[in-house]
């Protein structure tokens, strides 16, 4: 309980924040009369379940086999967080006169995802010092970062999602598989990896480092 208690300000600040991206989007359907953007309550729905999950881990002490399976299920969404950002390829649909809004309404999604997922990963961070050195938590917290750039990539430009892993793990092998041994096939997949891996780190490593300075 102390730890919902240490999130309560956080909670309540990402909630009136999602709460401003939904009014934003109800004022668009009220407008357009289309609900085509409600995708975006979906992906930040997504968005929110590894901060879900990384809370549940955090409520106390865990075992070792309950910490690495809710590991692996926070590490398979957290892609989603980051993910929205992508979402900002639809303004090239933008029907509106005013397409700012439809920026402004994406970029609002976006950013929430994005914060979900730095919360999240900042809160995994520190269970995994308990565990590592700081320097392997460190090169952890990188690699994630990077997987979530494979991730976005995978659900971006190959349309695969999360539960796919289980609806069909062999498909999801054989993709990731063929870019792992084939890479000059497959440049633009690691381009793209890294690219938005990089962005991430970047990103990441600027919170962190004004976190740390508080």
């Amino acid at each position: 309980m102390d730890t919902i208690y240490k999130q309560l300000p956080f909670i309540k600040g990402i909630t009136a924040s999602i709460g401003f991206g939904l009014i934003l989007l109800l004022i668009r359907i009220i407008k357009t009369d289309s609900t085509y953007y409600l995708f975006l309550v979906w992906n930040l729905f997504l968005a929110c379940i590894p901060y879900a999950v990384v809370t549940f881990l955090s409520l106390g002490k865990t075992n070792r086999f309950i910490f690495w399976i809710g590991f692996i299920i926070w590490l398979v969404f957290l892609p989603n967080s980051p993910y929205i950002l992508t979402d900002l390829q639809h303004i090239r649909l933008s029907t509106l006169q005013s397409v700012w809004f439809d920026v402004l309404l994406i970029l609002s999604f976006a950013i929430n995802g994005m914060i979900l997922g730095f919360a999240s990963l900042w809160m995994m961070q520190k269970l995994l010092h308990k565990r590592f050195s700081n320097k392997t938590t460190q090169i952890l917290t990188y690699m994630i970062l990077l997987l979530c750039g494979f991730g976005i990539y995978m659900g971006r430009v190959l349309r695969w999602n999360s539960w796919d892993i289980l609806q069909n793990p062999m498909g999801i092998l054989s993709d990731i598989l063929k870019r792992i041994l084939f890479p000059l096939q497959h440049i633009n997949t690691w381009a793209f990896t890294i690219g938005f891996g990089g962005f991430l780190i970047i990103t990441y490593r600027l919170i962190q480092h004004y976190q740390e300075k508080k």
